[in-house]
């Protein structure tokens, strides 16, 4: 008889449900910050691309910062970490694998912030978590994003305002990080920006021109690093081929439940009409003989679009453990 193996749990899942004063000590704070320099040598180790450098500003000694970063592949987060001159608690919101992932036992060492990505009241208590680290003199880094940008021509996708809200609040700077590892290229390479004051903005500018700033860096980098590909050599169906390079973005894990609601999570906010949004008008329409010269291709197209839903596709084709 075949037995089932045990799920891994790393202990943490009390950080779910943590508040703003237990989620982290005043020791450990303190620890994280000391010994920071030796832990970003670790975290060196774990990266098995070459991560490159391009760019890094002089920032103040001491002095906190807002750390805000693209999010497009799996080791993004590890490379960003080691990267940041100094300690910055890191939010997190990928529920499964905080629960049972290891290297999530990492990204405690390095100070972890949860945040429940579909629960408002999680988001709230998050922004309260990194003002504790911020004041307590730590930074933190953050993706603003908020999960995976899998768009198949959005450089950066609409940005959450928690950045601004910190700016605002707190007098601190924001350093956008921009990093950037080609399909089959072994090769990250990081761009740090200079550190911007987005509390001179109301908050809906401020957000687009962080997001412009950082899809700029993104773009340039782009620009000089990857070879240009002609149409022809993308094949019959290159949206296909796009969703499995994204999903062996997400393979690189284990999956234990559905966790596509969560993963899939972006801004859907001031002034922002979501690909789900223009769906749902699409879906409800009936045709008739009065509106069929209008909505019928519109249909049709739609119809087309279906075999090309990144969730449903990710929910076909990943295995749960």
């Amino acid at each position: 008889m075949q037995t089932r193996r045990k799920k891994f749990a790393t202990g943490l899942k009390r950080y779910e449900y943590a508040g703003v004063e237990n989620f982290t000590s005043d020791i450990g704070l303190k620890a994280r910050k000391a010994i920071n320099p030796i832990w970003r040598r670790i975290l060196k180790l774990g990266t098995s691309r070459k991560v490159i450098v391009e760019a890094y500003p002089k920032l103040e000694r001491d002095k906190p910062y807002i750390f805000v970063a693209n999010h497009s592949f799996d080791e993004d987060v590890i490379s960003i970490l080691q990267t940041i001159d100094r300690n910055a608690y890191l939010l997190q919101g990928t529920t499964d694998q905080m629960e049972h992932n290891p290297v999530f036992l990492a990204m405690w060492l390095n100070g972890m912030i949860y945040v429940n990505r579909l629960n408002q009241e999680s988001r709230r208590d998050s922004v309260g978590k990194m003002k504790r680290v911020l004041k307590a003199g730590n930074s933190v880094a953050l993706f603003p994003e908020g999960g995976y940008n899998n768009t198949e021509n959005q450089l950066m996708m609409p940005l959450f305002s928690s950045p601004y809200i910190l700016s605002k609040e707190l007098g601190l700077e924001v350093v956008p990080i921009i990093s950037f590892n080609d399909i089959g290229s072994n090769n990250i390479y990081i761009r740090v920006a200079e550190p911007m004051n987005l509390a001179i903005y109301e908050k809906y500018e401020a957000m687009q021109v962080l997001r412009d700033k950082m899809a700029t860096v993104v773009w340039n980098v782009m620009e000089e690093h990857t070879s240009p590909q002609k149409r022809a050599e993308l094949g019959k169906c290159p949206r296909e081929k796009y969703m499995e390079v994204r999903k062996e973005v997400y393979n690189c894990q284990k999956w234990h439940r559905d966790v596509w609601e969560e993963e899939l999570t972006c801004y859907s906010g001031h002034g922002v009409t979501t690909p789900a949004s223009a769906r749902m008008f699409v879906d409800a329409v009936k045709v008739t003989s009065k509106n069929a010269a209008i909505f019928a291709d519109m249909l049709v197209r739609r119809e087309e679009d279906k075999k090309y839903d990144l969730k449903e596709y990710l929910r076909r084709n990943i295995k749960l453990t």
